[in-house]
């Protein structure tokens, strides 16, 4: 049960320099380079920024460009499917991974592991992760973002 939820968790963590610019290239790229560093946080466990970035990154949504478009509503949806089982719950995703890596819960921190883990249930993650390679490729390509979030040369 944890798992799952979990994995859906590690998906969207590693989705860390997900990437694309559209029509305005430069200004789009810039973006995706300031969304992106704090997932290097997150590759070190801290996930105290984490509900931010998932918003900074649904956001980003509406900017891709056309040929990436389809992965990221891929993307944008499966986050926004995790922030509301997690607000449905009365907490945020940094809260809930916070409860998840505890050992002992009471019973009403496990009853809302489990009513989260329900509502993802049906997350396709293997969905996600192919989006999360094809924008993660994008975005090395087009905006010389690394899978760090770092540039190599920034456009």
């Amino acid at each position: 049960m944890r798992r799952r939820w979990v994995a859906g968790i590690a998906v969207v963590a590693t989705l860390g320099a997900l990437s694309a610019c559209s029509d305005d290239t430069d200004a789009y790229c810039d973006e995706l380079e300031k969304v992106s560093e704090p997932f290097a946080d997150l590759s070190s466990g801290d996930f105290s920024q984490i509900d931010q970035v998932m918003d900074d990154m649904t956001a980003l949504e509406e900017k891709a460009p056309e040929e990436i478009q389809d992965d990221w509503q891929t993307f944008g949806s499966t986050i926004r499917e995790l922030q509301a089982a997690v607000e449905d719950e009365g907490l945020t995703i940094a809260e809930m991974i916070e409860l998840a890596q505890q050992p002992d819960l009471s019973e009403e921190d496990q009853a809302k592991l489990i009513a989260v883990d329900d509502a993802l249930s049906d997350l396709d993650l293997e969905a996600v992760g192919t989006a999360s390679a094809e924008i993660s490729e994008h975005a090395e390509q087009t905006c010389d973002l690394d899978l760090e979030g770092t540039t190599d040369d920034q456009q």
